[in-house]
């Protein structure tokens, strides 16, 4: 994938952005190059890594499905469909995710076989469906109508464990809710739940910038703890561009710190581990793993930032005694 394209993805901008550059710059991949690619990166970006696990979970990318190319209509034109677009989809390559699942593995989380895994924002399939073949259920939530319809004969077992991915808002929409379900080891969201999206700390023009969550922040956290087993974890990690001068046009996507406060966890029955923990420099080590700044990409060092925040929901003995 251009690299270009491939930070406007990670950084912030838009599907219309991405499928003008498929239809205009991007050659259409054959079946297993992109795999093949991705496996290239690990040697790599294994080293930047602490968790056996997570190492193990890179690993699988290399026995990913293969795709064959096809056609969606996207606002009223023919998209192409190719192993590319499928696996790096909105947010990039999905090794992207090692950093937050080496911080849920140090944090506490257990990967036992038949882990279920939440992702809420997913963005592309690739990370899950590696979990999926290391024998885990992972359930992911977006609200892009492009990914419904290229993920649309995606869902189902593969391997030892499963995916499905599903469309809409949760958890306004409550027959999604249902579906999604409960008894989750971890919730995890990457590069969605950002203060810059949900509670902007300046005026935003265009609120097509925005995340909507459609329910207030209790509501929200609420339905997070309600679908976590007890001690189970909830990962919010964020890589961001650089923050906007006060003079300058305000970049929702460039604050990435936390949308909720320590007090609004803690009542919604967490225990907060990390909050708002600046990670630039690992987020770097691993963007320079995988070639993020090679001929053409970026400068990590003014351009790329990262934040993190993990809470644990409280054991129900620890609930039972909340004032």
């Amino acid at each position: 994938m251009n690299r270009k394209i491939f930070w406007i993805l990670l950084l912030g901008s838009w599907w219309s952005s991405f499928a003008s550059a498929q239809e205009t710059t991007q050659q259409v991949a054959k079946p297993g190059e992109i795999v093949a690619q991705l496996a290239s990166e690990v040697a790599d970006a294994e080293t930047v890594i602490s968790n056996a696990w997570v190492i193990d979970w890179m690993k699988q990318v290399g026995k990913l499905p293969a795709v064959e190319a096809w056609q969606i209509e996207s606002n009223g034109k023919q998209i192409t469909i190719d192993e590319g677009m499928f696996y790096y989809a909105r947010y990039g390559s999905p090794l992207a995710y090692a950093r937050a699942l080496d911080l849920a593995v140090t944090s506490g989380f257990e990967p036992a076989t038949g882990a279920k895994i939440f992702d809420f924002g997913y963005g592309s399939i690739g990370h899950l469906r590696m979990l999926a073949l290391m024998g885990h259920h992972c359930v992911g939530v977006d609200v892009a109508p492009f990914l419904k319809r290229m993920y649309a004969n995606a869902n189902g077992p593969l391997g030892d464990g499963s995916v499905f991915v599903y469309d809409g808002q949760f958890p306004k929409e409550e027959a999604l809710t249902e579906k999604v379900g409960q008894d989750f080891d971890l919730v995890i969201s990457k590069n969605v739940l950002k203060k810059g999206y949900i509670h902007p700390s300046r005026e935003v023009s265009d609120p097509r910038m925005l995340i909507d969550l459609g329910v207030d922040d209790a509501t929200f956290l609420a339905s997070v703890a309600a679908m976590l087993k007890p001690n189970g974890l909830f990962v919010i990690y964020n890589f961001c561009p650089a923050k906007a001068a006060t003079d300058k046009p305000y970049i929702p996507w460039a604050e990435g710190e936390s949308p909720f406060s320590k007090d609004a966890f803690v009542r919604a029955g967490f225990e907060v581990l990390h909050l708002d923990v600046v990670d630039d420099a690992e987020a770097r080590r691993l963007g320079h793993a995988l070639g993020w700044d090679a001929a053409g990409g970026m400068n990590l060092d003014t351009d790329l930032f990262a934040w993190y925040t993990i809470i644990r929901k409280n054991s129900d003995k620890e609930a039972g005694t909340q004032p």
